[in-house]
């Protein structure tokens, strides 16, 4: 959602109050808030956009992990998200949908220090070799002054009618030490309550925040607790309720946007029901939600989520999915319901983290940045394979058959492009796998073989996710460049966009474990810089198999050089899906059987 502009937002909201959606988080517009205060707070212009970050990379900001990274952003990017921003809380408004703010829980500049030497801050370190926001404790007379001008400017922007506010303190790591979590919790949200009486915070129930302490200092009348990981995960019973806070049971489902397909459904099915058994009439349960970081894939997951809201029962899942086939096709037969079947027998079978040791769906071997033993893509990603690659090969089958019939509408072509991509780079892990023995046992020309397949599959790929403009990196990078006008506003939206898909960052270190961590396989991507890694570690591993000495590839230079250029990538399909079919089944499923 990041380069979103009106248009994209207003079908958004549609969507969500359709779903029932009443609580969203709307931190848009967060920099003018920023950027005001610190003015006034006697920041210099370099200061205040060394605060602010580029737009990819505004959620990690409010969250409190990183400043700056990915900007300075201008003064007509942050106008622009304003003006978005007094949209989308329009439309909100009268669709009935009550917007979540950021609000000021003490996250502050890491320079602020340099204008207040002696108050009562905080430095939180590094996340991931970027430097943290500071943590401004409540307990000093400053606190009430920057939440006193955010508060202010917050208003004069957005409007005094606000009854929802987020953030969180020491997410994901920070410094605690010497911090009475308790008595900060308790003064922030006291703080909350001068400014909007009434108000609900609301944090995030993630890893094992909120701590304990924090809960410990808080009101539960104006606190709620959203649930994040409820798909593969029961921190809602393992806490037990948070301590008796209400709490919302949500799915995040996409870490990173990545394009996996994958989920739990029977968890998202029956977790509010056992949750209701569990605790009766002491049920603190609010709602249900969705959390993603990617929300244009596993479609299935996102609206069986919400619509457990609306269920007294467990609806049955066969009528249930039926229902869902066919509002999402206009059309269901039985090619549609075995094909469905079988997503659900695999890929929507759950990804429990104990079995696949990792989070989210299963990852390209495509996208990896190469080595000799990749087991996950991005940092976080499943090491083991959950399902049946041949079950799942059924449901691609059953698509291409039911395709003659439905062959225009948009949300089936989708479905079946994602799930042949699935099996492709499936079958792409089985010839890398082929090439790491080949390597260990010193057998060039069976590697050479392999490689040769692991290519071709690779590029096969590229051609198959051409076909479809949701799988084409031209689509995100025309978005990036279309949401300004300005020449230089364009640039520095592609190379966020550009950045996040890749390296992520920092820009200085060639190991960060966030590379990759939002990869996506997409057409463009795959030939152009995936494939040009692999490349590059075939001449090492050739060289090695020669007896040569080698340097080992600097990805990270790759990566960055493309993040630099500034070609242009078609957004608009090519190709002719029956033919490209054949091809995949003449190659993927006619070899898998021999």
């Amino acid at each position: 959602m990041a380069f979103w502009k009106w248009e994209d937002w207003e079908r958004e909201l549609d969507w969500m109050s359709l779903n029932g959606v009443n609580v969203m988080l709307a931190q848009i517009g967060t920099e003018e808030v920023w950027q005001k205060t610190l003015q006034e707070l006697g920041f210099n212009d370099k200061e205040i956009r060394d605060f602010i970050p580029g737009p990819a990379f505004n959620a990690w900001w409010l969250m409190g992990n990183l400043e700056g990274w990915g900007g300075p952003v201008s003064d007509n990017m942050i106008q622009y998200w304003t003006e978005l921003q007094k949209k989308m809380l329009a439309r909100m408004k009268e669709l009935g949908i009550q917007p979540v703010l950021q609000g000021f829980t003490g996250l502050v500049p890491s320079t602020l220090k340099n204008h207040y030497p002696d108050a009562a801050i905080v430095p939180q370190g590094d996340w991931w070799r970027f430097t943290r926001p500071s943590v401004l404790l409540p307990t000093d007379p400053l606190f009430k002054k920057i939440s006193g001008l955010y508060y202010k400017n917050l208003k004069a922007l957005y409007g005094s009618d606000i009854h929802y506010l987020g953030g969180d303190l020491f997410h994901e790591g920070g410094k605690t030490k010497g911090v009475d979590l308790t008595q900060t919790a308790k003064l922030v949200q006291q703080n909350m309550q001068e400014n909007f009486p009434n108000s609900t915070w609301i944090l995030q129930g993630w890893q094992s925040n909120p701590a304990k302490a924090i809960l410990d200092g808080l009101n539960p009348k104006h606190t709620l607790i959203v649930n994040l990981k409820g798909d593969d995960s029961q921190t809602w019973l393992d806490r037990n309720q948070y301590g008796n806070f209400p709490w919302i049971w949500a799915t995040i489902t996409n870490f990173g946007g990545k394009t996996t397909s994958g989920g739990t459904l029977m968890r998202v099915y029956t977790e509010t029901q056992k949750a209701e058994a569990k605790f009766g009439k002491d049920l603190l349960l609010k709602g249900t939600g969705i959390i993603p970081e990617g929300i244009e894939n596993n479609a299935i997951v996102f609206q069986w989520a919400l619509d457990r809201s609306w269920q007294k029962n467990i609806p049955d899942i066969q009528n249930n999915l039926d229902a869902f086939v066919k509002a999402r096709y206009g059309t269901i037969n039985d090619d549609l319901r075995s094909a469905w079947q079988y997503l659900l027998q695999t890929i929507y079978s759950g990804y429990d983290p104990e079995i696949t040791g990792g989070q989210g769906g299963y990852e390209s071997i495509f996208c990896a940045r190469p080595a000799m033993n990749v087991q996950t893509t991005s940092c976080c990603g499943p090491v083991n394979l959950w399902y049946d690659v041949d079950v799942l090969t059924q449901a691609a089958l059953r698509f291409t058959k039911a395709s003659e019939s439905i062959k225009n509408s948009a949300t089936f072509q989708f479905d079946l492009t994602d799930t042949w991509r699935q099996i492709i780079n499936l079958r792409g892990r089985i010839a890398y796998n082929n090439m790491m023995e080949s390597i260990k046992n010193k057998d060039k020309n069976s590697f050479e073989k392999n490689k040769e397949e692991f290519v071709k599959l690779l590029l096969l790929q590229d051609k198959w996710l051409g076909t479809n403009s949701m799988f084409r990196v031209g689509r995100w990078l025309t978005q990036s460049k279309n949401m300004l006008p300005d020449a230089q506003d364009k640039k520095l939206c592609e190379w966020n966009a550009r950045v996040q898909i890749t390296f992520w960052g920092p820009i200085d270190n060639p190991n960060s474990v966030l590379h990759d961590y939002a990869n996506k396989e997409w057409q463009g991507l795959l030939k152009d810089l995936y494939l040009e890694r692999w490349n590059k570690f075939f001449e090492y591993a050739e060289a090695k198999l020669d007896g040569k000495e080698a340097e080992y590839p600097k990805f990270f230079d790759i990566e960055k050089e493309w993040c630099a250029q500034q070609n242009n990538y078609n957004e608009n399909p090519e190709g002719n899906v029956e033919s490209i079919i054949r091809e995949i089944t003449e190659t993927v499923v006619t070899n898998r059987t021999k």
